[in-house]
């Protein structure tokens, strides 16, 4: 089968070839959105001394009214999700060309994300332990077990949105504007039952606004809106044209009630975020012609195509690197000025020069765990037919579930710790083996 959709609706057979065979652009949005991501993670970890000697901990953003603009260009969350869709689908089809199945694709996406949570929750529990023992103060070795375990979220939600791939690829060929618009209309209904019932149906965005940020991605894989620079039919007026209609859509669900602040849009996920994601969708696509110029130039490829290697990693470290720096910085007496003072802001270049200079070694040193989850899958062989599909979707469940006990428990209660790392290895275990 090839790479190209066999009901291509939106752009013609020679553009979706284009576009199918050219993804550069796209490793760069998601490398570029996970370096946003861990930037301001390290910003919001704010630390100060207690005027006894101790350590206090908050988010330094939070409640910051100045941040409320800043937020819709920073929340690139719905960023990242439409290109992991773009790139989940060329992945897809491509495996679908060499004669691989469904459970071939969620097998090995499930490997790579579930193995590298593992050895990141395992490690840090006992490291938190081991401060527990050594009498580090137990709040506060509580407070960093939340910290390090909070990003997780993204990769329980990105573990079932991913592995719903093959299954979403098929509604988008069959059925592309009505999936679309029902979960255009769940997400709202959602939103509305949250906002003006008692419902606890808030988190179900959870499963509803990235599916469609990824189908969102499926379309501008398939050429929907594609630039007249890359032989579709769209200007860069009308791109705009696109993008200010979402924007003011946005403005209108803020005007009727919406956060404005887009950090608080993410939790749980609503309307306005997914509108924003709409904003950024057209704006990428008016970007992509020169993101692709861009990456056709070789370092611009090879520092892409490196992080894109270590992204996973990066990711899941870069919390447990922030707050093993608070702590030295801490306990060698080293300033640490209150949030949003003077001497904060000014030391804040540094102190983002000091994470990259940390996250980066440690990355690279931890890569290993990536290829020997690769390794892994390959090394055994695989139970036939219906055997392997129901192993698969176990290890999916078991991957969300270890991963969702860890981020409720926090790094630092050690019982939580080893179930979620069992359950994790499980899912590892279950996913490993050789394909048809």
């Amino acid at each position: 089968m090839s790479v190209v959709p066999t009901h291509p609706r939106s752009a013609d057979r020679t553009v979706l070839v284009r576009i199918a065979e050219r993804d550069g652009s796209i490793d760069a949005v998601r490398a570029l959105s996970l370096l946003v991501v861990v930037m301001l993670h390290a910003l919001m970890a704010g630390a100060g001394r207690a005027p006894d000697g101790g350590l206090t901990a908050s988010v330094a953003m939070a409640g910051e009214g100045w941040f409320v603009p800043v937020s819709w260009v920073v929340q690139v969350m719905p960023l990242f999700f439409i290109a992991g869709g773009f790139a989940g689908l060329h992945q897809w089809r491509r495996m679908q060309g060499r004669g691989d199945s469904a459970v071939d694709y969620v097998r090995v996406r499930a490997m790579r994300l579930i193995l590298p949570a593992a050895v990141m929750i395992g490690l840090s529990g006992l490291v938190l332990a081991g401060a527990s023992a050594a009498g580090a103060d137990g709040e506060l070795v509580a407070e960093a077990g939340r910290r390090i375990t909070q990003p997780l979220w993204f990769l329980a939600v990105y573990l079932g949105v991913t592995s719903l791939v093959p299954v979403m690829a098929r509604l988008h060929e069959r059925h592309r504007a009505l999936t679309l618009a029902v979960l255009a209309a769940a997400v709202l209904g959602t939103d509305l039952l949250r906002m003006h019932t008692d419902l606890p149906v808030g988190y179900l965005g959870l499963g509803l606004v990235w599916p469609l940020m990824q189908q969102i991605g499926f379309l501008m894989h398939d050429g929907a809106c594609a630039p007249r620079s890359a032989g579709g039919r769209w200007t860069p007026a009308m791109l705009l044209t696109g993008a200010g209609l979402a924007t003011g859509g946005l403005a209108a669900l803020v005007s009727c009630g919406w956060p404005a602040d887009m950090l608080v849009n993410l939790n749980p996920p609503t309307a306005a975020l997914a509108l924003l994601g709409v904003v950024q969708f057209f704006l990428l696509q008016l970007a992509r012609p020169a993101l692709d110029r861009w990456m056709r130039r070789p370092r611009p490829a090879r520092a892409v195509r490196a992080a894109g290697a270590h992204a996973m990693t990066v990711y899941l470290w870069h919390m447990p690197v922030v707050l093993l720096l608070v702590a030295v910085l801490w306990v060698t007496g080293m300033p640490l000025p209150d949030p949003h003072t003077a001497a904060w802001w000014a030391t804040r270049l540094p102190w983002l020069a000091a994470v990259c200079a940390l996250v980066v070694p440690a990355a690279l040193l931890l890569a290993g765990i990536e290829r020997g989850s690769r390794r892994a899958q390959a090394g055994r062989a695989a139970a036939p037919g219906a055997r392997l599909a129901a192993r698969t979707a176990l290890a999916v469940l078991c991957g969300i579930a270890g991963v969702t006990l860890a981020l409720l428990a926090g790094a630092a209660d050690l019982p939580a710790v080893i179930c979620a790392v069992a359950l994790l290895a499980a899912g590892a275990g279950l996913s490993a083996g050789r394909g048809r």
